[in-house]
């Protein structure tokens, strides 16, 4: 079970995404514009639309275009303030979410805290719930709990990317313009490489529970007015 290509706001959700602080710590990021010479200040609000999978497993997956918003707190801290579903009917689900329409979508315990890495990763912590509601399925309630969800930036490139208007590339390093970001539980095929894992609960119509390893997924992109024009440096 998973959620869909458009949400958090990645992370990603990702979703998301970030909100960054100008460290105090000697192992954070920064996020500075692309001439390296000016760190991002605090109360910028960062928009970001993509793709979001969530809880993706032998038994089935649900995606969605989903959007978040990051708002900095320094140059290398920061929150989620936002991850949402625009349009539900977008939503495509597999398996025991096959033919599944979403009709609720609550992501809980918002601000979720971000912080950027000094190797350009984006953490995501806190208690982070993400609870969903279908009609005419097998499961329908959802939650899934993350304590972290890590976010690699990427470049721009050649990549056609669900709900981006834009293109995407590989991995931006360091001191690389950024155009978006991806959901590190979307390299889950890939080693060496960090992957988010957490926990969904399932309902079934009788009234049931199961828990299952949730592994989310997705690719989001900044919108216009800061594609490409931010890239992470270590401190």
């Amino acid at each position: 079970m998973s959620i869909k290509k458009s949400m958090l706001a990645l992370a990603v959700a990702a979703m998301a995404t970030m909100a960054f602080a100008s460290s105090a710590m000697a192992t954070d990021g920064v996020f500075r514009d692309v001439t390296g010479t000016t760190e991002m200040g605090a109360n910028r609000e960062l928009h970001m639309i993509g793709w979001m999978k969530f809880l993706t497993t032998p038994r089935g997956s649900y995606e969605c275009h989903v959007t978040a918003i990051v708002k900095s707190t320094t140059a290398s801290t920061g929150t989620v303030t936002n991850l949402t579903v625009p349009d539900t009917t977008k939503c495509t689900g597999t398996g025991l979410l096959n033919g599944c329409k979403l009709k609720a979508h609550e992501p809980t315990n918002l601000p979720w805290h971000v912080t950027v890495t000094d190797n350009g990763r984006i953490d995501i912590t806190g208690n982070i719930v993400i609870h969903l509601k279908y009609s005419s399925c097998l499961a329908p309630e959802v939650t899934l709990t993350f304590s972290e969800i890590q976010l690699t930036p990427l470049a721009t490139g050649t990549r056609t990317v669900t709900g981006t208007s834009n293109k995407l590339g590989g991995t931006a390093v360091l001191n690389e313009a950024i155009a978006g970001f991806e959901i590190d539980g979307s390299k889950v095929d890939e080693v060496p490489g960090p992957v988010t894992k957490g926990t969904a609960h399932i309902k079934d119509p009788f009234g049931g529970e199961t828990t299952e390893e949730a592994t989310p997924n997705g690719e989001f992109e900044f919108t216009e007015a800061d594609r490409c024009t931010w890239e992470v440096s270590a401190t």
